[in-house]
């Protein structure tokens, strides 16, 4: 009898160690957060991914009154991209599958097709083509948790920090730039990001870009217009 109380005590003692490893890592995982560590992982697993689909809108507050500069929803792959929205008003549709790009006329809704042309290396359509080049950065402040939310019922982390840009685009035409990132708890995948930053040339224009993120590594096949 002593023999079968002493397995079972040992059986308990087991069964608590569990629970108290799965509290821990619980509590490492999904409560306590290091931002710098959590943001520095998440952005390098979005800058590595090979493919990924996104929906990015940009709104410009000039003096109070609101103007929509980009909507536009895309996909990158490691072949090429491509994005559909409007730009300040006028629908574009672009595709870029490698050195060929297929441009729609937004009037007579024909394509016109470059040969030997790489738009992304080009500044031209550099948010639409790429949104991860609008959160790249050559320096930044310490990150902060400012809060946790949902998106698309996934529950985020919220992440807040000042930032030096990389993209000499963004550069050109903006300062003072504040970012957030919306990071999946449970997996550490960038969900959405925001920018914001104020006109160099009008003291009272602000700019928001906003990006959501899906589908990271995801199979993406990247066919030209029919």
């Amino acid at each position: 009898m002593e023999g079968k109380t002493g397995i079972r005590w040992a059986g308990f003692f087991v069964l608590i160690m569990l629970l108290a490893a799965g509290a821990v890592f619980y509590y490492i995982r999904f409560l306590k957060v290091e931002p710098a560590p959590l943001l520095e992982e998440v952005m390098k697993k979005a800058y590595q991914a090979e493919s990924y689909r996104y929906e990015l809108k940009a709104d410009l507050d000039m003096a109070g009154k609101k103007k929509s500069w980009i909507k536009v929803q895309g996909e990158c792959a490691s072949d090429g991209y491509h994005f559909k929205g409007e730009t300040l008003g006028t629908p574009v549709e672009i595709y870029q599958i490698g050195l060929k790009s297929y441009t729609k006329d937004p009037v007579s809704g024909k394509w016109t097709v470059l040969e030997g042309v790489d738009l992304t290396q080009q500044q031209l359509f550099m948010a639409e083509i790429d949104p991860l080049s609008s959160f790249r950065f050559k320096t930044m402040e310490e990150p902060r948790l400012i809060g946790k939310e949902k998106v698309e019922g996934r529950k985020c982390w919220v992440l807040e920090a000042k930032a030096d840009v990389e993209s000499k685009y963004m550069q050109t035409w903006w300062q003072d730039f504040t970012y957030r990132f919306w990071i999946d708890r449970g997996k550490h995948v960038l969900l959405k990001a925001q920018a914001t930053a104020k006109s160099k040339n009008s003291s009272d224009t602000t700019l928001t870009m906003t990006v959501n993120f899906r589908d990271f590594n995801k199979k993406i096949k990247i066919s030209p217009p029919i």
